[in-house]
C-alpha cells in the first residue's frame, strides 16, 4: 500500500488532511486526448470523502454549519499537493463540494483535487486582455514614431501594420479609393492602429498573474513573429497611458465622523475602502484642475487591481468636478471592501492636480435617517500624462483564456504544470519528443490486453472566425470557404470534428507591380467595422514598395516597409498562418509550411494510421516511476513503443489503468488533407475592388 499524503493551504500554510483508511483516490491524467484535440486536459480526481474529524473540521472550520462567521469559502479553491510516501506527486488545488451530517453528527466531507491547469483558468478569472498592464510595452507616440515602425525596424514588439479603416487604398483615385502612392492622398498616421507582439502579451499575463510560461516553442521565430493587431473602435485615438494621482494629504471634513470606512495609504497612493453594516452607497468623486482646457480627459477606478469604471471628462484650468463613481447597493457593501485607486489619462499630454472626495452614506441606526462620511484625499504635486500611448485602450474584446487556449490551438500546443504558477508550453510533437521512453513490461498485471479501434473522424474543419472584410467576403463568394480554413479529408470513418479559432483571417491585397499588400477592415459597403482579434505574421522589411505616409509635415515617401499578413520568412523559408496550402497574399504562390502542415500533420498521421490501435493495460509502478511519470513518456510493453492517451493512477494502491496509443511517427507520412487548386486566384487590389 501506498501512504498518500493530501495537503491545503489555508492562510498559505500547509495543512494535511486526514483520509479514510479505505478510502479509493483516483487521479486522472490526460493532455491531448485523441478524441478530442482542440482542448488540453489535466489532472483531475474522482471525488472523495475524508472523515468529519477534529484535524478535518478545524481545516475546513466546521463548513457544515452555516451560522460560522469568516469560516472555510467554498466558493474558491484552495491550493494543494498530494504525496506518495512523501514524495512529492502533483500540485493542484481543492474544492470542496459538500458535507454529510447525520443525526446532528458530521460524518465527512466530500473534495475534489484538480490539476495546475484548472488553477490557470481560474487564475485568469475571465479577465479581458484589455484589464491588463503593457506598461512595459508602451511607445512614445508621434507622426514620426509611426512612421518609422512602418518603415522597417525589424525588431520593435508595438508595429503599424498598414490596415486601413476608414479609406480604400489602392494605386489609383477612383469615387471609392484613395492613391496611396500619390503624396496629395498619402495614408495618414493617425489611421493606423498599433500591433503587439503576442510573445509581448504572453510576458503581461505573466507579470500580471504572478505566474511563469517556458519552453521552447516561446522563443521560436514562428511564435515570436505574431502579432495581435490592437483595434477595438472605427477610429483610432490616441490615449496616454494612464498616471495614478499622487496622494499627498488627507483629512476628514464630514460632520458625522466614522473613523473605520477608509484609510488613506500616501506612500502607495491608494485607500482602502471596509464598507459598513447598512453602508447605502459609496460615491468617489474626482475634482482635477489641468493647465490646459478642452483636452479629452479620463478618471478611471480600481478596486484591488481591477478596473471599476471609467469617467471620460474635459479638462479645465479652473477646478472642476469632473464627475462620480457611485455604487447603489442598499443593504450591501457599496463599494465592496478593497484598496481603491485613480489614475487619469488622456487624449493628449495635459497637466494636472487634483482632488478626491470620497463620500459614504450610510444607516446612522435611526430610522429612515443616512448619515455622510465625507472624505477630501488632495493630490497637490502636479502630474503630467504623457505622449506614450496605452496599449490596453486598444486590446480586442476577447477574454485572457479565451485569447491563451486560442493561441495553443492554433500551434497545436500543450500547456502542463507540473510546479506551481509555472507552466510549460511546448508544440505537441516536440513535448513528446522530449520524453523518456521506459520499458513498464514487468510491472504489467498480467498479459491480459484489450484492443480497441480508436475513435476517429471522416474529416477535421480548422475555422477561423468568419470575417466581414469585403475582400474575405469576396473569396468566400467565389471558393465557397473562408480563406485560410481547412478541411482536411482523412478517410476514415466517424463523425466531423471542428477546431474553431477565435480569431479572424484578414485576407490582405497586394498591388499591381510593386511589393505592396495593405488589409481592409472595411465592410462589403466599405464602412469601418470592428473585427474579431486578429493574429498577423510580421514577414520581414521589403523593399521595391512606393506609397506616402503623412505625419505632421509634408507626405513620406516609402520605399521600404514591414509587410504584415499571413506569411513570414525564417532562415530562408516562408511559414503561414493558413492552415492549408493557400496562395499567399503576398508571394501570390502556395506556402507549404501552413498550420496544419507545421503543427497538426504528424500527430494525425500517428492517430490514422492503418496501425493504429487502443490499448488498455493495467500495471502496478513502484514509487520511483509513479511519482516521475509524465504524460509525454513513452512506455515501451513487449518490445512495441506508445504514448500515452490517458492513465487513471489508483493513489493508495500504485496501479495505473494506462490507455494507450501505438507511437509509429517514424513509420509513417501524414494523412494528405484535400485542398483544391486555386494557383490561377488573382490576389491584387483590382480583383477586391
Amino acid at each position: 500500500m501506498v501512504t498518500v499524503g493530501l495537503y491545503i493551504y489555508i492562510n498559505d500554510v500547509a495543512k494535511r488532511i486526514e483520509l479514510f483508511e479505505d478510502e479509493k483516490i483516483s487521479i486522472n491524467s490526460s493532455v491531448q486526448n485523441a478524441s478530442d484535440i482542440s482542448k488540453v486536459y489535466t489532472d483531475f480526481s474522482q471525488s472523495f470523502t475524508v472523515p468529519a474529524n477534529d484535524r478535518n473540521n478545524a481545516i475546513f472550520s466546521h463548513w457544515y454549519e452555516s451560522s460560522i462567521d469568516s469560516g472555510y469559502d467554498a466558493r474558491q479553491r484552495k491550493k494543494a499537493y498530494i504525496e506518495l510516501d512523501t514524495i512529492p506527486f502533483r500540485n493542484g488545488n481543492i474544492q470542496l463540494e459538500k458535507a454529510s451530517v447525520k443525526n446532528g453528527v458530521p460524518e465527512n466531507y466530500t473534495i475534489t483535487f484538480y490539476g495546475s491547469l484548472v488553477s490557470l483558468k481560474d487564475t485568469f478569472a475571465s479577465k479581458k486582455l484589455s484589464e491588463l498592464d503593457y506598461s512595459a510595452h508602451t511607445i512614445a507616440y508621434s507622426a514620426s514614431e509611426v512612421i518609422d515602425r512602418v518603415s522597417g525596424e525589424v525588431n520593435n514588439d508595438v508595429k503599424f501594420p498598414l490596415i486601413t479603416s476608414n479609406r480604400v487604398w489602392d494605386d489609383e483615385n477612383t469615387t471609392t479609393s484613395v492613391d496611396i502612392t500619390e503624396s496629395a492622398t498619402a495614408i495618414e498616421f493617425n489611421e493606423l492602429f498599433p500591433a503587439l507582439r503576442v510573445s509581448k502579451i504572453f510576458d503581461s499575463i505573466e507579470t500580471n498573474y504572478g505566474i511563469s510560461f517556458e519552453g521552447l516553442f516561446l522563443e521560436d521565430a514562428r511564435f515570436t513573429n505574431a502579432y495581435l493587431w490592437l483595434k477595438n473602435a472605427d477610429v483610432f485615438k490616441a490615449k496616454t497611458n494612464e498616471v495614478q494621482a499622487d496622494f499627498v494629504s488627507y483629512n476628514f471634513a464630514g460632520q458625522y465622523p466614522v473613523n473605520d470606512l477608509i484609510t488613506v495609504d500616501l506612500a502607495d497612493n491608494t485607500f482602502e475602502y471596509f464598507g459598513l453594516s447598512g453602508t447605502n452607497w459609496c460615491n468617489v468623486v474626482y475634482m482635477p484642475t489641468c493647465s490646459a482646457a478642452g483636452v479629452q480627459c479620463y478618471f478611471n477606478v480600481y478596486r484591488d487591481n481591477v478596473l471599476l469604471y471609467t469617467v471620460p471628462f474635459t479638462s479645465s484650468t479652473s477646478e472642476i468636478n469632473a464627475g462620480a463613481i457611485l455604487h447603489d447597493a442598499i443593504g450591501e457593501t457599496a463599494f465592496g471592501a478593497g484598496t481603491i485607486k485613480v489614475t487619469v489619462n488622456s487624449d493628449s499630454p495635459v497637466t494636472f492636480t487634483s482632488r478626491i472626495r470620497v463620500i459614504v452614506e450610510y444607516d446612522s441606526g435611526e430610522s429612515g435617517t443616512f448619515l455622510d462620511d465625507d472624505n477630501y484625499i488632495v493630490c497637490n504635486n502636479s502630474q503630467s500624462t504623457t505622449s506614450n500611448l496605452d496599449l490596453k485602450v486598444y486590446m480586442p474584446d476577447i477574454k485572457v483564456e479565451d485569447f491563451f487556449s486560442g493561441i495553443l490551438k492554433m500551434f497545436n500546443l500543450t500547456c502542463i504544470g507540473y510546479q506551481d504558477n509555472v507552466y510549460t508550453i511546448e508544440q505537441l510533437e516536440d513535448w513528446y519528443a522530449a520524453g523518456d521512453i521506459i520499458d513498464v513490461t514487468q510491472y504489467t498485471v498480467s498479459d491480459d490486453i484489450d484492443v480497441s479501434k480508436l475513435e476517429t473522424f471522416k474529416k477535421i474543419n480548422f475555422n477561423y472566425t468568419k470575417s466581414e472584410s469585403f475582400t474575405n467576403v469576396k473569396y468566400l463568394s467565389d471558393n465557397g470557404f473562408e480563406y485560410g480554413d481547412l478541411k482536411a479529408d482523412l478517410n476514415s470513418e466517424g463523425s466531423e470534428y471542428n477546431i474553431q479559432l477565435p480569431f479572424e483571417n484578414l485576407l490582405f491585397s497586394k498591388f499591381i507591380g510593386q511589393n505592396l499588400q495593405v488589409g481592409y477592415s472595411l465592410k462589403t459597403d466599405l464602412k469601418p467595422y470592428i473585427p474579431k482579434p486578429i493574429i498577423l505574421y510580421d514577414y520581414k522589411t521589403l523593399q521595391s514598395c512606393n506609397f506616402y505616409l503623412k505625419g505632421s509635415g509634408s507626405p513620406v515617401n516609402i520605399t521600404t516597409y514591414n509587410a504584415f499578413g499571413q506569411d513570414t520568412l525564417i532562415s530562408g523559408i516562408n511559414h503561414s498562418l493558413n492552415f492549408g496550402l493557400d496562395i499567399s497574399s503576398l508571394l501570390l504562390t502556395p506556402i507549404n509550411n501552413s498550420l496544419y502542415a507545421d503543427y497538426y500533420q504528424t500527430y494525425l498521421a500517428n492517430i490514422y494510421n492503418v496501425k493504429t490501435r487502443k490499448y488498455n493495460v493495467k500495471a502496478v509502478l513502484p514509487i520511483s516511476i509513479l511519482t516521475s511519470i509524465k504524460l509525454n513518456n513513452r512506455l515501451i510493453i513487449r518490445d512495441k513503443r506508445y504514448i500515452i492517451n490517458n492513465m487513471k493512477i489508483d493513489l493508495t494502491s500504485g496501479e495505473v489503468e494506462f490507455e494507450l496509443i501505438n507511437d509509429s511517427r517514424m513509420l509513417t507520412q501524414a494523412p494528405a488533407p484535400a485542398i483544391a487548386d486555386y494557383s490561377d486566384t488573382d490576389y491584387t487590389t483590382d480583383y477586391f475592388i
